[in-house]
């Protein structure tokens, strides 16, 4: 008879073994999957931050460029007024209005694709960043309709405000690509 418990007693080990390998390798497979999975996020939210940063930075050019040729375009405005009896501020504030919406689509485009890649802790300055083009846009346009276009000091502190947006941006993307991706469990030590 005791023979025959311990067959029962090794085949009850052996299938306790086996249930337990089969759930740690489930395990193991679940974190390994997660683990890639955190990998290929991280890589698409890399790539989707520095496209970001490429575009808007191109977008700041952009707006510099509009500033520096001003007097010539201010110029333009006032010879079509005086003497081709043109509405040439009109025509300026028109230019300028479509310039501004032809520069923020890209980095409207490349601010929703950061947007769904998240994380959430991006999310803030995602929404600053969204609000300091918005807050150019209205600089480069301020005056438009007038000689007194661009409101420099306007523009400078609207600038100011989304350079210090981006380099929060910056920061806070800096520090998601760097953190590595884990199962989420958390190890004793």
């Amino acid at each position: 008879m005791t023979e025959g418990w311990g067959m029962v007693v090794a085949a009850a080990i052996a299938l306790i073994g086996v249930l337990c390998g089969l759930l740690i390798g489930r395990r193991q497979v679940r974190d390994q999957a997660q683990v890639e999975h955190g990998q290929w996020l991280r890589g698409q939210r890399q790539e989707a931050y520095v496209q970001f940063l490429d575009v808007w930075d191109g977008a700041m050019r952009a707006f510099e460029v509009i500033l520096e040729e001003s007097d010539q375009r201010k110029q333009l405005a006032r010879y079509e007024d005086e003497q081709r009896n043109v509405d040439g501020w009109g025509n300026l504030a028109e230019e300028i209005f479509g310039e501004v919406e032809q520069i923020s689509g890209p980095v409207n485009e490349a601010l929703e694709r950061v947007r769904l890649l998240g994380p959430e802790s991006l999310e803030k300055a995602a929404v600053n960043l969204e609000d300091a083009l918005k807050g150019l846009g209205g600089a480069m346009r301020a005056g438009t309709g007038e000689g007194s276009w661009p409101k420099y000091d306007f523009w400078d502190e609207v600038k100011r405000n989304a350079t210090e947006c981006r380099r929060e941006f910056f920061d806070l993307s800096r520090a998601v690509i760097r953190t590595a991706p884990d199962t989420g469990r958390r190890q004793a030590r």
